[in-house]
């Protein structure tokens, strides 16, 4: 993909997370200080761009989640920093955002989600396995069982909560469901890397 198209979808998303998608075309040229035919230019057609900057959006989230099974670090901090960056990305999308992808693109969100979700649970699997080998998680963990436990509840709390805007503090919650993981994975040498 070209620099500039790039460019324009990084600054079309900014304005998209908080916005929703149901703006024309003339009102985010306008938010991006450009002209509705510089992005005609560079994309065929609104639609074109909903899909481009739902794909770097998914892209961003599934670099963020890499982290946990990065070798320069222990599994605890790669547990800690993979949910950091998953809350980062997550957060920055309005409720009116997820709302308008559900609405106008379901099957790429369907897709998406289905996607990430088995992505994040292969990363917290591997980081399980990684820590099982570090010695600083437990070794007779139930893996399988573990990962599938805290993908579904990141993810099941984050769209069925988040989005249509509960009470609950979704920080709290992310913290809340990282610390009990980690209580619940750590060996008695993890438990001093707390």
């Amino acid at each position: 993909m070209p620099f500039k198209n790039k460019k324009y979808i990084s600054k079309a998303l900014q304005i998209f997370k908080q916005e929703g998608l149901k703006l024309s075309l003339d009102e985010l040229a306008d938010r991006m200080s450009v002209s509705k035919k510089t992005l005609y230019n560079h994309f065929n057609s609104k639609e074109e761009l909903h899909t481009a900057c739902m794909q770097r959006m998914f892209s961003e989230l599934k670099q963020k989640v890499e982290i946990l099974t990065d070798d320069s670090k222990n599994a605890i901090e790669c547990m800690r920093e993979g949910f950091k960056g998953l809350e980062t990305v997550l957060f920055q999308l309005s409720p009116l955002f997820i709302n308008d992808m559900q609405r106008l693109y379901p099957d790429i969100v369907y897709s998406s989600h289905s996607s990430d979700v088995d992505f994040f649970k292969k990363r917290i699997r591997e980081n399980i396995e990684k820590g099982i080998l570090e010695g600083v998680y437990t070794p007779d963990i139930d893996v399988a069982f573990f990962s599938q436990y805290i993908s579904y509840s990141v993810f099941g709390f984050y769209f069925h909560s988040v989005v249509i805007s509960t009470d609950f503090s979704s920080s709290t919650y992310f913290n809340t469901v990282l610390e009990f993981t980690l209580k619940g994975l750590v060996s008695e040498k993890g438990r001093l890397l707390l």
